[in-house]
């Protein structure tokens, strides 16, 4: 870990020490993966200005994000199966390293480590669940989340629809993966990763175990993904759930204003990582249609492309509060585990509060359009 230097560091980490067909669930997306390379790529066209002669000797990175403490303005993202990247226990690994390191963590429903595990390991934790057809199921999550003590509810509003991911159909390899001899000869050469699978905990739905009337295989999880789901469901969804609720996919104005008329505390802009629908536009280039929409009413995020604490101030400067990580800790899991998510959220810092320095700020949440570089005709 003492020369990993960046994200992309870890990412290839990651590549070495997952299984290839492992390592592209976490890496891959949608179809020609355009959206995802746009998340990234118009991150990097966005410049700073460069302020000298400022006192910036004493700086801060905290803030609140929906009401909750935040030691930079991050929470970890909702990410599905990252338990099976650390022997069934990724989910716990890196809700460990976000609480000491101090940002929120968000468990999605369709996680290795069920609510009530992770809760049990490291205390109440955000819950992520999608609208699903079987509304009793849907008040089944939403009492469980009171019952775990989650303070923040994200509701996914971009997966009415499954996606198909083109790195995965060419391997041939289905997801949970199947521990069977055959499956694990294909694995020979990341041993390490085979051996923590085998002693680990059994890759499945187990938010879902025992809870619906199928056995929970991903086609049977995702057959119950409800696409006929409108504003008045998030309404029913509001007036059930007495916490912070967050919709996370808005990537439009109008949508924007909608979410805020249903009653929701906070939007994250999101296209889902890319993992969809492809050729969307990036995140960071919706944002500002989305801040216009919510016309604070509420609190805005991003959750896409935020590779760097540089990316996460640009993101401030352009309206929003703050980000969720996905992919950035999920390299970070699957190059070390716990210790390798801590790695992430520190180099995330770090970068972070070297440029609120050289922009001239003292506080990250004195971010604005005035520190981003504008070159004049």
């Amino acid at each position: 870990m003492d020369k990993i230097a960046t994200i992309a560091d870890l990412r290839e980490e990651a590549r070495r020490k997952l299984p290839a067909p492992i390592f592209d669930f976490v890496d891959g997306a949608a179809f020609s993966e355009v959206t995802l390379r746009a998340n990234v790529q118009d991150f990097e066209k966005i410049r700073f200005r460069q302020r000298v002669v400022k006192d910036v000797s004493v700086r801060s990175l905290s803030t609140e994000l929906v009401g909750q403490p935040c030691a930079i303005p991050a929470a970890i993202s909702p990410t599905g199966l990252s338990g099976m990247l650390w022997g069934g226990n990724g989910e716990i690994a890196a809700a460990r390293a976000a609480k000491a390191f101090g940002i929120p963590f968000t468990l999605g429903m369709m996680s290795v480590s069920t609510l009530e595990e992770v809760t049990k390991a490291v205390g109440p934790v955000w819950f992520q669940m999608c609208m699903l057809k079987d509304r009793g199921l849907v008040q089944d999550f939403v009492d469980r989340a009171k019952a775990a003590g989650s303070p923040v509810l994200i509701l996914t509003v971009t997966w009415v629809v499954s996606g198909l991911q083109s790195r995965m159909t060419r391997h041939g390899v289905d997801l949970p993966p199947p521990l069977t001899p055959s499956f694990i000869a294909k694995f020979v050469t990341r041993p390490m990763w085979v051996w923590r699978a085998l002693r680990g905990k059994p890759v499945a739905f187990h938010n879902f175990t025992g809870r619906m009337q199928e056995e929970a295989t991903i086609p049977a999880v995702i057959n119950q993904l409800d696409s006929s789901v409108t504003w008045k469901d998030i309404e029913w969804l509001r007036s059930i759930w007495p916490g912070k609720l967050i919709v996370k996919g808005v990537c439009d104005r109008e949508d924007a204003r909608l979410a805020m008329d249903a009653g929701v505390d906070a939007v994250s802009v999101s296209n889902h990582g890319g993992n969809h629908l492809d050729s969307s536009a990036s995140t960071i280039s919706m944002l500002p249609d989305v801040v216009e929409g919510v016309d604070g009413r509420g609190e805005v995020l991003l959750d896409g492309g935020v590779r760097s604490g540089q990316d996460i101030l640009k993101a401030m400067a352009l309206g929003a509060k703050g980000v969720l990580l996905g992919r950035a800790h999920l390299y970070g899991l699957g190059a070390a585990g716990q210790r390798g998510v801590a790695k992430a959220l520190d180099i995330i810092r770090n970068e972070l509060d070297v440029s609120i320095g050289l922009t001239g700020l003292t506080d990250v949440n004195q971010a604005s359009p005035e520190i981003l570089f504008k070159a004049r005709d």
